[in-house]
């Protein structure tokens, strides 16, 4: 049989699901004080009225800029009352994220079940042998006397005797995480504090008698006794006058301790009238959830002399996590300060029950993310030599471990490709196994034109996209719009930017089961997001099909440079016609000789290294590729054609052409290239922050994105 506490926890709950907005309890507590005694009182800058859900909506990925830029909430301010007079006599300001919370339906639900369950047991009970107390030794002799055997006084049929093995109370408490339970501790308070039911009381309250009729009296004058649901009083230690005066109103109020009172109290009562000294007290003992204290293992990310605190904002909306890059003047180029943000901000959230969605997206109409700052890293190098070269080495480390860490995370994470998605950004998002592209989306490996080769897990994804296509993107830097980038694999989704917020609020209303796997996550996911697709827009076809992307095949295939351009050149001399239209593959030539222009650009030592690259990658698993990138970008940092080309197109105005050393192709040797590649003994590789979830094709290709054709092969 269960106890009356978990019964009651139904009544409160309902108050939460089923109050109306029209209830007397949301008006000013007493039409003598007006406003003045609703603890309630609007933010700084805020002309909002207090709302059952934040008035401020979360950090969203498409909202302005100037509301992502602010760096936190501003701090509440509430009103402290004498009681009874229910003076106001000062004032006394919160953090938002201890009193001004957003309503949490289903932590507060587990929190009065937890407490339901804690004080809920069973009646029947019966006494075990071992539980009687007494020797072992018969309580009568039986041989000689022709009884029966009668045993010891434990025996059942003896009266007072135990049985064999009876019923026990039952114990019927469940667990539930600390952080989730003082979430849900807060979450009620603000909940009281939003609804202007929070009546906040100078320390040691007392009343001059023990005259119950007075105090009822005093609380219906007020508007805080029955006729408006009654109130909950918590005190330290109440005077004595005022305990025994409660004693005799319990339809008007009741009167706990800060030790007696619990969640499902702060949600039944009508009012919650508390000491400040009682208030400070039950915030401070439930904020586990927010002292973050970093671990030795986050040493390495610890914030630098010089980091910008506002370049990534992280904000919570019920089980979403977003990541938000605010680099906005600089197209959001990611740099270590932000690295050193993102990376314990993702470790915590692995760990976290309460974090189930993942988003990055970032501030700015422009660009998701352009890419590393590599103008930071060459103008470094080119100023200090081996000490810039060891800081961008240090630099490109950091980027690979948070890159890994987003190609193994276990929960699902979602990338928001709206705008500029290249070199660093593509990091961040193409490892991502939900990537939704918009009509901003611009997507591109821009690295060979400045010396450099495709980092940032280029290794592992491009050699796995459709055919040579992956190659093709690899050498000649060409650039994927909007919808393009759906076509070629590179997002999972396409959908309008102006719906972006609203996905991300959708997404917030998702729950899991406890054992859903990653999976059955993502495919929720995917079909929610499938709810707000506008469809494709129809006048952008795929761009690299048909005749085009036979081309980059057939030209792509080759394993070494000059073979590539031997082929460009043979398709921008062809002169035959298309089998299916029987006209003149002009747009193929054309292609062609605007891949040869582009290639003429590069440099030739990144384009030998890069293509090597793109046939070892095919092998590796994403493990080996980012240490083996992490080699490469180390060689990179002591080879002069990287400082020479971002000096060139990035820090020169206008962009200049580059004077790459060498200068040919020819000039450029097998052994030159395998050099890239070789490990020097002793050297140091790189220490990835997660083991064991390594893989060699993307785990969940099949289920999100558009079929690949090695899938529509195997139905057909």
């Amino acid at each position: 049989m269960a106890s009356p506490a978990l019964y009651g926890s139904r009544s409160v709950l309902r108050q939460i699901y089923l109050k109306d907005l029209r209830d007397p309890l949301l008006q000013c507590l007493a039409p003598r004080f007006s406003r003045s005694m609703a603890t309630e009182t609007a933010l700084p800058g805020s002309d909002d009225p207090p709302m059952d859900i934040a008035p401020h909506a979360p950090l969203s990925i498409a909202s302005s800029v100037q509301r992502r830029t602010a760096p936190k909430q501003p701090d509440v301010l509430t009103t402290i009352y004498r009681f009874p007079s229910m003076e106001p006599q000062s004032f006394a300001y919160y953090p938002a994220n201890k009193l001004h919370l957003p309503l949490r339906r289903d932590i507060l639900h587990r929190a009065v079940i937890f407490e339901g369950d804690a004080t809920r047991q069973g009646t029947a009970s019966t006494k075990w042998r071992k539980d009687v107390h007494g020797s072992g030794r018969k309580l009568r002799p039986q041989k000689g006397t022709g009884r029966a055997r009668l045993g010891d006084k434990k025996s059942p049929s003896i009266r007072g005797g135990g049985v064999a093995f009876g019923p026990h109370p039952r114990d019927f408490s469940t667990d539930l995480p600390r952080k989730i339970y003082d979430l849900a501790w807060r979450t009620a308070l603000s909940y009281r504090y939003r609804r202007g039911q929070l009546i906040v009381l100078e320390d040691g309250v007392e009343i001059e008698m023990d005259e119950s009729r007075w105090l009822a009296q005093i609380m219906n004058w007020n508007h805080i006794g029955k006729s408006d649901g009654g109130s909950l009083l918590v005190a330290r230690k109440p005077g004595d006058n005022l305990s025994q005066a409660f004693l005799g109103i319990e339809s008007h109020g009741r009167l706990k301790t800060e030790d007696d009172v619990d969640v499902k109290d702060l949600l039944k009562a009508g009012r919650i009238m508390i000491e400040k000294r009682s208030l400070d007290a039950l915030l401070r003992n439930h904020s586990s959830d927010l002292n973050r204290k970093m671990p030795d293992a986050y040493a390495e990310f610890k914030e630098q002399p010089g980091d910008d605190p506002d370049d990534v904002h992280f904000n919570t909306l019920y089980g979403v996590r977003t990541i938000q890059l605010n680099r906005p003047k600089k197209y959001n180029a990611l740099n270590g300060s932000m690295i050193r943000k993102i990376i314990p901000r993702l470790q915590e959230y692995q760990k976290s029950a309460l974090a189930s969605i993942i988003i990055i997206g970032a501030a700015g109409p422009k660009a998701f993310c352009a890419g590393g700052d590599v103008s930071h890293l060459a103008s470094s190098i080119a100023q200090h030599g081996d000490t810039g070269r060891a800081d961008a080495k240090h630099y490109f480390g950091l980027e690979y471990k948070l890159d890994h860490l987003i190609a193994t995370y276990p929960k699902p994470y979602i990338a928001y490709l709206d705008g500029i998605t290249m070199g660093g950004g593509v990091g961040l998002s193409v490892h991502a196994p939900i990537r939704i592209a918009t009509e901003n989306t611009v997507f591109a490996m821009p690295e060979t034109g400045i010396g450099f080769f495709p980092d940032v897990g280029g290794s592992f994804f491009l050699p796995r996209l459709e055919g040579r296509l992956g190659t093709y993107l690899a050498l000649t830097s060409s650039t994927l719009k909007g919808v393009q980038a759906l076509y070629a694999g590179v997002a999972t989704h396409y959908i309008d930017s102006s719906v972006l917020a609203n996905l991300t609020a959708r997404l917030g209303e998702l729950v899991f089961k406890d054992y859903s796997d990653l999976r059955s996550r993502l495919l929720t996911i995917s079909r929610t997001i499938e709810e707000f697709n506008t469809g494709l827009p129809p006048a952008s076809p795929p761009l690299l099909a048909g005749d085009i992307r036979m081309a980059i095949d057939r030209c792509f295939e080759p394993s070494s440079i000059e073979a590539i351009i031997s082929a460009l050149e043979r398709e921008r001399e062809r002169d035959d016609h298309s089998p299916q239209s029987a006209q003149p593959q002009q747009h193929v030539r054309d292609w062609a000789a605007t891949t040869l222009a582009a290639l003429a650009e590069k440099s030739p030592t990144s384009l030998k290294v890069t293509l090597r690259q793109m046939r070892l990658g095919a092998a590796w698993d994403t493990r080996d590729a980012f240490r083996r990138e992490y080699h490469l970008a180390a060689k990179f940092m002591s080879h002069p054609d990287f400082v020479a080309g971002v000096s060139a197109r990035l820090l020169h105005k206008p962009a200049t052409k580059p004077q790459w050393q060498p200068s040919t192709l020819d000039a450029v040797s097998a052994e030159d290239v395998e050099s890239f590649f070789k490990i020097e003994e002793g050297e140091e590789g790189l220490e990835l922050l997660t083991q064991g979830r390594d893989y060699d094709r993307y785990p969940f290709e099949r289920d999100l994105g558009l079929p690949r054709e090695e899938h529509v092969e195997e139905e057909v």
